[in-house]
């Protein structure tokens, strides 16, 4: 049987909340790539964040939108 890893044992909510400091898009994509759990959390974080920017970023149609549904709080969107 395989032990848990110390960082599986870290709850969604709290991953969420460390992500949600996460101000570049990048840091955040490459985040959503780790594991399942981790996805979830950029998921939950970027739902949690009242401001997004894409300022400087080359992002297409497609990736903005699969950002922006998540993002439920968002009040304001810098392109």
């Amino acid at each position: 049987m395989e032990e848990e890893a110390e960082i599986d044992r870290l709850p969604i909510d709290l991953l969420a909340h460390i992500l949600v400091m996460i101000t570049s898009f990048t840091d955040l994509a490459q985040a959503s790539g780790v594991c399942r759990k981790w996805k979830q959390g950029v998921k939950q974080a970027l739902a949690r964040r009242h401001t997004l920017s894409f300022a400087g970023c080359k992002m297409d149609d497609e990736s903005t939108s699969r950002l922006v549904r998540h993002a439920y709080s968002l009040e304001e969107l810098d392109m």
